[in-house]
């Protein structure tokens, strides 16, 4: 690598001047670069913190909510389904003829 940068053009005076109000305007863009990125961290932690404390300490009206969707599915499992008549026609197969393993 440094045998390339010896072929390379340089400066007259070795280093170039630049000017202050160049040097003033390149800070300001880093500032405003790491505030910028700052902030977005900030907002994304926020948002995190929000859907973390939604989910552990949900609202008495949305608590009451999951409690009675809860109770529902209990009883959909404990409820046991109703036997269907026999309404098929004779050549229809039952709904789990694919499950039963022939002998």
């Amino acid at each position: 690598m440094h045998a390339f940068l010896a072929f390379l053009p340089r400066p007259e005076g070795a280093t170039m001047k630049v000017s202050r109000e160049w040097v003033e305007a390149s800070g300001w863009f880093v500032l405003f670069t790491l505030g910028t990125l700052l902030f977005l961290l900030g907002a994304f932690a926020m948002w995190a913190w929000l859907i973390w404390r939604r989910t552990t300490k949900p609202e008495p009206h949305i608590k009451l909510l999951m409690e009675l969707e809860d109770e529902s599915e209990v009883e959909a499992r404990t409820t046991m389904p109703e036997v269907e008549t026999e309404t098929r026609a004779p050549w229809e197969q039952t709904p789990d003829w694919w499950k039963k393993v022939d002998p």
